[in-house]
């Protein structure tokens, strides 16, 4: 702790031996918050800039009555983000404030998901726990600050959702509930999920998981690959009035033809996007042969094994829920929350089977994985945070951002 004063990112590197400890835990959502605090906001294609000019011109004359007001009456997307603008511009206009209170929210719920991987692997550590953790990590990195409506969301969802139906802890379905508010693509999911709640003890059994939930999973897999990216259209929401207005006309325009074309045309333009698309169907296969792998291995278990169907189940709805919800712009996102899972299981697995097998599973995820580590852990940061977080003292940075404004 006495190294955050003078280098927190390597009081942070510290922490990351020992995530257990309180100690860890509060240097890991305090280097959260200066990853916020630090967002250069000079890329304009970063979510970071928009939400900062958004900020700027906020009408800090609503109060928060007015905003909760906005939101019923269909004018507001999304609850979180306005409420956030709102606390923040009481006492401060600087967008580098108000992406350290989104920092602070976001290193929060960052750090109680990993704890859930952490806590299944027991006393074990060796570099196939690294790999795990690393790819794990990788899918919810501090770096995703830089957009923190969804990524909130996602961390908000997938916290809630392994207490409510793994741990079968039902208070936290609450939390499932809420996703929408923070960002509002999680409307589409949100009923699917309550639904699993309560009807998803029908998908397996104290020894094993529904076969038909296995094969539907393989049939979603498969047509994944051959289905438009426009095949959903959103309109008849906006048309029947079942959702805020400016929420119903936000996904009405996201699954217009004409927008998916759109988008088709600028990701056949870019290298990058086009490398990012080749990679994320590695990610799919992987994904498909470690459900393959860990069908068989629970299949191998004798007893009561309810910790492990129930958790596999969930996996296996929630891909296929996410193989649909990537058929329209920005759904793939979804498939991030389930990796989440998948990587849990196989970190409960490993902790009882050390076998070749598995390892190479474990191993094969570092490939499948590679574009995004390298994308989300390094270039990522490079693009849209300060250098300064790297090798600057608490004050220096604090000092840096202090008067900016945009």
């Amino acid at each position: 702790m006495p190294l955050f004063v003078f280098w927190p990112f390597g009081a942070f590197l510290l922490s990351l031996l020992n995530l257990k400890s309180n100690s860890s835990a509060f240097i890991y959502i305090a280097f959260a918050v200066f990853v916020g605090y630090s967002m250069s906001f000079e890329n304009s294609s970063a979510d970071s800039y928009r939400y900062a000019l958004a900020f700027a011109r906020l009408d800090n004359t609503l109060n928060y009555n007015a905003i909760i007001d906005l939101y019923i009456n269909g004018e507001l997307r999304d609850l979180y983000r306005l409420l956030l603008f709102y606390l923040t511009s009481i006492f401060s206009n600087n967008p580098k404030v108000l992406y350290g209170l989104a920092g602070f929210v976001f290193g929060t719920l960052n750090y109680l998901s990993i704890r859930i991987l952490i806590k299944e692997y027991g006393k074990t550590w060796d570099r196939y726990v690294f790999f795990l953790t690393l790819v794990f990590f990788t899918c919810i990195s501090l770096a995703n600050i830089n957009g923190f409506r969804f990524w909130t969301g996602a961390l908000v969802l997938f916290y809630t959702m392994y207490n409510s139906i793994v741990l079968n802890n039902k208070k936290w379905i609450l939390g499932v509930l809420i996703t929408p508010l923070i960002h509002y693509g999680f409307i589409l999911i949100m009923p699917i999920i309550v639904l699993y709640f309560f009807l998803g003890r029908m998908f397996y059994t104290k020894f094993k998981v529904a076969p038909l939930l296995y094969w539907i999973f393989i049939f979603t897999f498969f047509i994944s690959w051959v289905l438009d990216s426009h095949i959903i259209n959103l309109g008849f929401l906006r048309e029947f009035g079942v959702l805020p207005d400016e929420v119903a006309y936000r996904l009405d325009y996201l699954t217009r033809e004409d927008v998916t074309d759109m988008l088709e045309k600028r990701r056949e333009g870019s290298l990058f996007l086009n490398v990012q698309t080749y990679f994320s169907y590695l990610i799919k296969i992987y994904v498909f042969i470690a459900v393959l792998f860990l069908n068989k291995l629970l299949k191998r278990m004798n007893g009561d094994k309810i910790e492990y169907t129930r958790l596999f189940a969930f996996i296996l709805f929630f891909y296929i829920v996410s193989f649909g919800a990537a058929t329209f712009p920005g759904g793939a996102r979804f498939l991030v929350i389930a990796h989440l899972f998948l990587f849990v299981l196989l970190a409960k697995f490993y902790r009882i089977y050390r076998e070749r097998n598995i390892k190479q599973i474990i191993t094969w995820s570092l490939l499948g994985f590679s574009f995004n580590i390298a994308f989300v852990n390094f270039m990522l940061p490079i693009l849209s945070i300060s250098p300064t977080l790297w090798y600057g003292n608490l004050f220096w940075i604090i000092i840096e951002g202090w008067d900016f404004h945009i």
